[in-house]
């Protein structure tokens, strides 16, 4: 997984559909647990262009109340909520085989009290490929 974040510009969450799935279920087992957090690490070798910077994680935290989407003082993208919230925005990390190159923008459910306005909207895209590359696998 690579986050990518600018201050100008939407935060994105880049990787290959199966490491998608696997933040997925992590994040699913995470949400049937009784932990309040996650961390899950990302990878900020090479340039983070076009963007300012890649951020080294994305923390999940169990909260009350709507999703709230910010950048943490050590640099994390963090989202917080309460579980019902959560389980709806970790869907969103769920690509099917035949969604290479899409992209999910987990903000846009119409639910009440699902996202707490000023959150960061989120872009979370499946490039199987560049990851690949980035990787030196292709």
């Amino acid at each position: 997984m690579r986050i990518y974040y600018s201050a100008d510009s939407d935060p994105m969450i880049l990787d290959s559909i199966a490491g998608l799935n696997e933040i997925h279920t992590r994040l699913t087992d995470f949400l049937g647990s009784d932990q309040s957090v996650i961390r899950l690490s990302a990878d900020v070798s090479g340039s983070p262009g076009p963007s300012q910077e890649l951020l080294p994680a994305l923390e999940v935290v169990r909260t009350d109340g709507p999703v709230y989407v910010s950048v943490s003082s050590e640099r994390a993208l963090t989202v917080s909520g309460g579980t019902e919230n959560l389980k709806i925005y970790a869907a969103h990390f769920r690509f099917r085989t035949d969604e290479e190159g899409a992209h999910h923008h987990p903000e846009h459910v119409k639910r009440s009290g699902y996202i707490k306005p000023g959150t960061l909207s989120v872009i979370i895209e499946a490039d199987t490929a560049y990851i690949e590359e980035l990787r030196g696998e292709s």
